[in-house]
């Protein structure tokens, strides 16, 4: 039997046709911000609707509005804190996770806006499609760190990773070693889902859906990617 938590094994989500192609990479600009902030994921970050599965949002998977999102509530929290608006980029980038064996092919086809855009900070926040069978026979940790590179432009840019929302043993122990080895902040939110009340079940009929995080769920992967944040730009 894999060893993954059952909410693992119950994400039937597919992983392909997340989101349109063309709407991948979003950019929010605002009036007097200065942080550049890059949020690069896969459901959990921005799914499309998809009304076959119940989803009719046009963000986070399972928030029950687009400033319930993790994206959305880490931003308010950061400007909450630091008193001034935050610029924001969205790269919806599940077509690496199901692609990561091609190296930069994914990235250079689809996420050259991101890259350019040289955030100041990037938060890594993926790996949940990522095919443990192929991953087997193929390791995606060398892919995972070009990605972040490719990612990461900016070459004052610091890079936060986190572990997989729903315990991926196998693919979290190579996110943190890629995180040790190059310096790079590790946050741990994969103890969250021992807490339901941290995904959307009940709230959906679709499994892999209420499997998601709940608006409680993407505010505590918010508290914890604002607080690494603000730990670098105190």
């Amino acid at each position: 039997m894999e060893n993954i938590s059952k909410n693992a094994a119950a994400n039937t989500v597919s992983a392909v046709h997340q989101l349109d192609p063309t709407k991948y990479v979003r950019i929010t600009e605002k009036p007097g911000a200065k942080l550049k902030v890059l949020f690069v994921g896969n459901s959990i970050t921005r799914h499309m609707p998809l009304p076959s599965i119940g989803w009719t949002g046009d963000w986070g998977m399972a928030a029950s509005c687009e400033a319930n999102d993790y994206v959305h509530q880490t931003v308010r929290l950061l400007e909450e804190k630091l008193g001034e608006p935050v610029n924001f980029c969205v790269a919806q980038a599940a077509e690496w996770e199901v692609h990561y064996e091609e190296g930069e092919k994914p990235l250079l086809e689809y996420y050259i806006p991101a890259r350019d855009y040289r955030a100041d900070i990037v938060i890594i926040r993926i790996g949940e499609n990522v095919n443990r069978e192929k991953d087997k026979l193929n390791p995606c940790r060398g892919s995972f760190e070009k990605m972040v590179e490719f990612f990461a432009s900016n070459p004052d840019a610091r890079v936060i990773v986190t572990d997989n929302f729903w315990d991926i043993p196998q693919l979290n122990v190579q996110f943190e070693a890629a995180a040790k080895e190059h310096g790079w902040t590790f946050v741990k939110i994969g103890d969250l889902e021992k807490d339901e009340r941290t995904m959307a079940k009940g709230l959906f009929w679709h499994e892999g859906v209420a499997a998601h995080p709940s608006d409680y769920g993407m505010l505590k992967i918010a508290e914890r990617l604002a607080g690494a944040v603000n730990k670098i730009v105190k």
